[in-house]
């Protein structure tokens, strides 16, 4: 039976404790504070059985509970009951059972328990605490939540002194008031920085979509997060992926260098570079570092190449571009082209080329102060080549037909120029010649507009809408001057090549 402790009788039981357990120290040794009632039990094993508000102190350690079992001479305790072990005034521990060890201090949580230090709230069935390492450990599962962020994983331990936790196994990290969770299979995480840093395969989930990486880390209250290991971010349509990914989620602003990839399915758009400048709220990317972009289109494929690139995708302002400034090179097997600026519009499948433009098609050469190239399902439907517009047609003979205005409008059939509309200011120079082997004169003419006609890349007619100002020179009169009109240059060297274009890309 159990008695009622008087104040004597906590005496004699402290020193009954004390010459029993005579090789401790003070410190180490478990006292004894407080219980309502006891029990003495002697044999192989003494102990004593407590019972009615048990408290129990080693050094700053406190341990409350309803009943518990003391073992003097191994220093050892088994509570039960509101079991709650309190250290110092920061960290607190509750559960069913614990089981303490005096002369390790470890101690074993049981069934419900919940550790808080500070802010920190740390739930499970069983806990391991180490109060010399000052180490928390479980594994079996465990949810724990810090300022909006919870997390569970299988396996965990928590440094006390440090406050930094390691999981893991099935690591899971949400934030519902941000909209974000963090799927990883080992992470660390610093209640003091609220840094997570995690290894191996790891997803992070937010509104604005996905990033899957091999390490990296995030910080929980500033949402700035670095990605490394390929990382990947989805968006959208967009795929982004490079070496190294640095973002901030507030300001929906990041970094991806090293082998940067951002693709868009829908428009069937690749953006290759060596460094991206990324905005989500603008909904851009700047990409430097050798760019190039590839459009697929049915069995051919379009490719640019500029010093930078910048893909705009603005869903508010219904703005679908990208631009591409300095040393532009277009190249597709039925088009190539050279410019200082380029723009090209998703929404009305318009390339824009600006600064000192040259296209090339087949063996003719357009060139103008700005050229606009509509496309239809992936071809060359219309062109428009704006002021000082010049169009030079090689023929068999290695002649140069050329063709000049202030504005000109290119027709297009499969991707090969089928009509020629020149206005204002209309010049040609025509190379008459028999069966394509012989020529038998030049046509010179200038009128106020002008239809040409191809045929299989090549000049065929030339249709004077006004009457012109025309002559035609045989053969054996033609001067060297004759040959040119005012600003012809064949460019045939800055032609771009797949080569010149894609480099060591693919």
């Amino acid at each position: 039976m159990f008695r009622k402790i008087s104040i004597v009788g906590v005496i004699l039981l402290s020193l009954f404790n004390g010459i029993t357990s005579y090789a401790q120290s003070e410190e180490e040794k478990v006292e004894l504070v407080q219980a309502g009632a006891l029990e003495g039990h002697e044999g192989k094993e003494s102990y004593v059985k407590l019972k009615d508000n048990v408290i129990f102190k080693q050094g700053a350690m406190y341990l409350y509970c309803d009943s518990a079992f003391q073992y003097a001479k191994t220093n050892y305790i088994e509570a039960f009951g509101r079991v709650r072990m309190v250290q110092g005034d920061t960290l607190t521990l509750n559960c069913s059972k614990l089981e303490y060890d005096g002369n390790t201090k470890k101690a074993k949580a049981i069934g419900n328990v919940i550790l808080v230090d500070k802010q920190t709230i740390l739930k499970t069935n069983l806990l391991n605490y180490d109060r010399q390492l000052k180490t928390v450990s479980y594994s079996s599962g465990a949810n724990i939540s810090d300022k909006g962020n919870i997390l569970t994983s299988k396996i965990g331990m928590y440094s006390t002194s440090s406050k930094i936790f390691t999981f893991k196994k099935e690591v899971h990290i949400t934030n519902p008031g941000q909209g974000f969770l963090l799927d990883a299979d080992t992470l660390q995480y610093s209640a003091l920085t609220k840094i997570a840093t995690f290894r191996g395969p790891t997803t992070i989930t937010t509104k604005d979509g996905s990033i899957v990486s091999n390490e990296g880390s995030y910080n929980t209250q500033t949402s700035v997060m670095y990605f490394g290991g390929k990382a990947q971010v989805f968006s959208g349509d967009n795929k982004i992926s490079g070496n190294k990914i640095d973002y901030d989620e507030k300001t929906k602003l990041g970094i991806v260098t090293g082998n940067v990839m951002i693709e868009n399915k829908k428009d069937s758009i690749t953006v290759l570079g060596q460094k991206a400048n990324y905005s989500g709220s603008k909904g851009y990317s700047i990409v430097s570092g050798n760019p190039l972009m590839y459009q697929v289109a049915g069995k051919d494929t379009l490719f640019l190449k500029a010093d930078t690139l910048i893909s705009i995708n603005d869903t508010i302002n219904k703005v679908k571009q990208l631009k591409a400034f300095y040393h532009v090179q277009l190249y597709r097997n039925d088009m190539q082209a050279t410019c200082d600026s380029l723009v090209y519009d998703f929404y009305d499948s318009t390339i824009y080329l600006f600064r000192n433009p040259i296209l090339w098609n087949g063996k003719n050469q357009l060139v103008a102060d700005s050229i606009w190239m509509v496309q239809k399902n992936g071809k060359m439907d219309k062109m428009y080549m704006h002021v000082n517009a010049f169009v030079v047609s090689q023929d068999t003979l290695k002649n140069f037909n050329q063709i000049k205005g202030r504005e000109i409008t290119v027709s297009f059939a499969n991707n090969h120029i089928q009509k020629i509309l020149v206005e204002g200011n209309a010049e040609s120079i025509y190379h008459a010649l028999e069966e394509d082997k012989k020529m038998i004169g030049l046509n010179k003419a200038i009128g106020g507009s002008i239809v040409v006609l191809f045929e299989k890349d090549k000049l065929s007619t030339i249709t004077y809408v006004t009457k012109p100002s025309a002559e035609f020179i045989p053969p054996q009169k033609i001067e060297p001057a004759d040959t040119k009109l005012k600003g012809f240059k064949w460019n045939s060297k800055e032609r771009p090549t797949r080569q010149t274009v894609i480099g060591t890309n693919l």
